[in-house]
């Protein structure tokens, strides 16, 4: 049944268009058809178009809607004039039975022309009362936007600041609008698709060849204002044509794509991947601090496609080749980058396929190395061949034992001895180190028991630790492994370089701190090397502070080094910290450091690093 308001618009909107009004709405077609036909600046066109047709509307502001990616709310895309807080109160509106002006419009499929929006029950949520108290919008006039299967994606409105009713010239501008919309997004639609079918591979969905060279430019550019490094990957498929010859053509496309989603899962998100046509795939890393960064990404990759591929209710294998260059090492330019790439790719393949290889043979080399260190790393834990050594610390005064520190060390069988600068490191890098952190302090802390049980003298068994192994839950993995061995965890220190601490803070602190209330103390290890400030050391769990050998080494004859161990044993007394000396080997040395208060010594002068047989036999000694 048509209320009063109902007849009023529908006798307003017979009020025919003048023959004036006719010429301006064709004006106005055609000025924005010629922009579409000229440019693809969709926006601005769109933007244009509502303030051509504010401009037939005095006191009133256009806006265009449309509906979200999910197709479940309406977005505003274009209001030039509308004021930000309007456009952020209408984005996510939902079109409903009476959802406004614009949302009853999409939901009904049908113009809905409020004349007066206060007294409009399409307008009686409280939201929309809010909104035309905060806006002054007192009516509103809005015209579905359909696609070519004439379902409505949006609306184009006019909201008026008076209330007012509209005329049949009115309802025309809004259908010629909304129109127009429809022609703008199905041109930048269509040029979308078009830029896609031009920069993307069909069968795998990733970027081709054109694309890849224009990210790799630009990232080039980034990389040397930065000064950083770029990984370019030249990935090859080896044998891909038996698939193609045995199974056929269909299965050689699922095969490429498959390797195309596995090759995806080893790689970040900001990475580019590229298909360049057959059975050729490149890889773009930025951000590169290490050239061998790009051996672990290869890695990984030959690692996901050696798993075997079901194509067709086949299973069948697939390997592949990688060539590796380097930005700037390996070039300047992207077409030399992927030049060298392609080259080392091709070097792989020669050395027997399913394998990297870098363009710079030297780092190839070098990569090879760190491979097999990495690889006979996780054996020497498996079959337990790490030795603990003790270097004894004294005190400075007495001369008494007070401590000792663990130095591991690799019993290589074939290598020999390996110190722990050449391991720790890779353990570090390829995830090991917590491991290998729990098998050297178990083993200490269990000799240490027997030691103490047979009656030998106690001291502080100091520990050293990477801030790698400081994740979280890493104090109570200590506290059960002390309770295991029945160690007094009273006696048992943890040594943290000054420079790690500094430069990681965060989650490795709150674990030094939780160590720190179950009775260990905390020791930091190169003091004078990481750059702390006397602010930074008073809120860090610390305990002492080990002076770095560096500073040790040229006392008392360089007198910037005497100034330096000063100031740090002044420094650490102001806080209430222990200080020991490292690298102490001469009586000279020695001399100072007691005569300026330090309080502990290390070094060669007083006891070399020794297996536990001879530190046995050094604490019998005691």
């Amino acid at each position: 049944m048509l209320t009063s308001a109902d007849v009023t618009i529908t006798n307003s909107l017979k009020v025919p268009v003048s023959s004036e009004q006719m010429e301006s709405l064709l004006q106005l077609q055609q000025e924005i058809m010629a922009k579409i036909a000229i440019n693809n600046e969709h926006q601005r066109i769109l933007d244009d178009l509502c303030r051509a047709a504010e401009a037939m509307l005095p006191n009133s502001v256009a806006s265009i809607m449309l509906f979200d990616k999910k197709k479940e709310v309406l977005l505003v895309r274009a209001a030039p004039n509308m004021p930000a807080g309007a456009v952020e109160a209408l984005n996510g509106l939902v079109p409903e039975q009476e959802a406004g002006s614009c949302g009853t419009a999409v939901f009904r499929d049908t113009a809905q022309f409020v004349c007066d929006t206060k007294n409009d029950s399409r307008w009686a949520a409280s939201a929309f009362q809010e909104f035309i108290k905060d806006f002054g919008v007192h009516a509103c006039w809005s015209m579905p936007i359909r696609n070519n299967e004439q379902f409505p994606i949006g609306s184009f409105a006019l909201s008026s600041m008076e209330r007012r009713q509209p005329h049949a010239f009115h309802q025309k501008l809004l259908e010629t609008c909304a129109g127009i919309v429809a022609i703008v997004l199905k041109r930048e639609e269509e040029e979308k698709e078009l830029w896609w079918m031009a920069h993307y591979d069909d069968l795998t969905r990733l970027p081709n060849r054109t694309l890849f060279n224009l990210r790799l430019e630009h990232a080039i550019e980034k990389a040397k204002r930065a000064e950083r490094k770029i990984a370019v990957l030249f990935i090859d498929l080896d044998n891909f044509k038996d698939i193609n010859d045995t199974l056929g053509h269909k299965a050689g496309d699922l095969a490429l794509q498959e390797v195309a989603d596995r090759i995806c899962s080893c790689i970040r998100e900001e990475d580019t991947f590229s298909r360049m046509g057959g059975d050729e795939f490149i890889l773009m890393v930025e951000e590169v601090d290490d050239p061998l960064e790009a051996s672990h990404v290869a890695g990984k990759i030959l690692q996901e496609l050696e798993l075997p591929f079901v194509l067709n209710g086949h299973k069948c294998r697939l390997s592949a080749s990688i060539g590796i260059s380097i930005y700037p090492d390996d070039g300047l330019k992207s077409d030399c980058l992927l030049q060298n790439a392609d080259t080392a790719m091709f070097e792989a393949k020669n050395r027997g396929r399913n394998r990297f290889f870098y363009y710079e043979p030297a780092l190839t080399q070098l990569v090879t190395e760190r491979v097999e260190i990495e690889n006979e790393l996780r054996q020497a834990i498996k079959q337990d061949q790490f030795i603990v050594h003790y270097q004894p610390q004294f005190d400075c005064q007495s001369l008494r034992l007070v401590g000792a520190e663990v130095l591991v060390r690799w019993l290589h069988p074939t290598k020999g001895m390996i110190p722990p600068n050449d391991f720790i490191p890779v353990a570090e890098n390829i995830g090991v180190i917590e491991e290998l952190g729990r098998v050297i302090m178990e083993k200490a802390c269990a000799q240490c028991v027997l030691w103490w049980n047979d009656g030998l003298p106690d001291f502080t068994l100091s520990l050293n630790v990477s801030v790698k192994q400081l994740q979280k839950g890493c104090a109570k993995k200590v506290e059960e492994l002390a309770s295991k061995l029945k160690f007094p965890i009273n006696r048992l220190e943890m040594e943290v370089t000054e420079s790690l601490i500094m430069a990681r803070g965060g989650r490795a602190i709150c674990e030094l701190e939780a160590m720190k209330e179950l009775g260990v103390s905390i020791a930091m290890d190169d003091f004078g090397t990481g750059h702390s400030s006397l602010a930074q050391l008073k809120h860090l769990p610390i305990s002492k502070l080990k002076i770095d050998r560096s500073f040790v080494r040229d006392i008392p004859d360089d007198e910037n080094d005497v100034v330096i161990v000063k100031t740090i044993i002044a420094m650490a007394k102001t806080l209430g910290l222990r200080v020991v000396a490292e690298g102490v080997e001469t009586e000279e040395q020695k001399a100072l450091l007691v005569n300026e208060g330090c309080d502990d010594l290390q070094g060669y002068l007083l006891g070399r690093p020794v297996d536990a047989d001879a530190f046995k036999l050094f604490l019998e000694a005691q």
